[in-house]
């Protein structure tokens, strides 16, 4: 097998609804929420080497070795000791980092099905199947992230369904450049026993088909808290709304808020609102849109 060069999109997700539902014995929480893939993307290529090698622009960790992409290649290389072939993997970063979009639980999946790849192994459900334990070692959010489109995860995140990837609304991203750390953003929940979460497929499955969410059904419970430390998300929220998003939230445990919009038109009507902050306008993508 002669390897081979790569390049994948590594990229980003919104969570449309957050319920954490309660604290489990080993310390992490039990969630549900419709994780959705968008277009806004880190870039990843595989060079083939010997052992692995990282160059990531910008840096995002102090050293090669604390980068989550580090972490998947050598996990790769752990789990699957007769593959030959590593790689000098060079990230190039556009999801804004810290901001509840995946950036790095992307990119830690794309490292584990681009080293796949440059070992020839086919991208199936053999493949994910064998991939999915060691992405949920490395976090909470990177099983989902080994295939693109719309789902429900559930526990830790490491129970999947997929949805009808169909998502008829245009997503205005707005990036604060505030860093929540998620650790602090569950301690504040207090949660001490089991929630009552919603029952969110058959909410997804209805507002699909009306093309309007039920916004009591889609609620992230990390916005109460989240929101006293930094008002001014609540601010986001509220203009977006204003501006004529369908529905708005706060992405993961933050600090990104979006808007869901009917087109594109509006969406860069609204964007307009958000002068002096990073601002993407966005589609939601499967998984043909990994491979440029």
């Amino acid at each position: 097998m002669k390897p081979y060069s790569l390049t994948l999109r590594a990229c980003a997700k919104i969570n449309v609804g957050l319920d954490v539902l309660r604290k489990r014995s080993d310390g992490f929480h039990d969630i549900q929420s419709i994780f959705v893939t968008v277009d806004l993307h880190d870039t990843l290529v595989f060079e083939p080497k010997p052992v692995a090698e990282l160059v990531c622009s910008p840096n995002v960790t102090d050293s090669p070795d604390e980068n989550i992409v580090m972490k998947a290649a050598l996990a790769y290389a752990r789990a699957f000791p007769h593959d030959q072939v590593s790689a000098k993997i060079t990230v190039t970063k556009a999801i804004p980092t810290g901001g509840g979009l995946g950036g790095g639980s992307s990119d830690a999946a794309s490292t584990l099905l681009g080293l796949a790849a440059l070992n020839g192994r086919p991208n199936d459900s053999h493949l994910h199947d064998a991939l999915h334990p060691i992405a949920a070692l490395l976090g909470s959010d990177v099983p989902f992230f080994l295939r693109y489109g719309v789902a429900h995860v559930s526990g830790r995140g490491e129970n999947i369904t997929w949805l009808d990837d169909h998502f008829p609304w245009t997503v205005l991203l707005v990036c604060p450049g505030l860093h929540v750390h998620t650790a602090w953003a569950y301690s504040t929940l207090g949660i001490t026993g089991e929630q009552r979460g919603a029952d969110v497929v058959n909410s997804w499955q209805h507002s699909i088909a009306n093309k309007a969410l039920n916004k009591e059904a889609f609620k992230n419970d990390f916005e109460r808290s989240v929101f006293m430390q930094h008002p001014d998300l609540a601010t986001i929220k509220a203009t977006l709304h204003e501006r004529g998003s369908c529905y708005a939230s706060m992405s993961g445990s933050g600090s990104t808020m979006y808007g869901l919009f009917t087109n594109v038109e509006n969406a860069v009507s609204a964007q307009s609102a958000f002068d002096g902050l990073q601002t993407y306008i966005c589609a939601p993508v499967t998984e043909a849109f990994r491979n440029p």
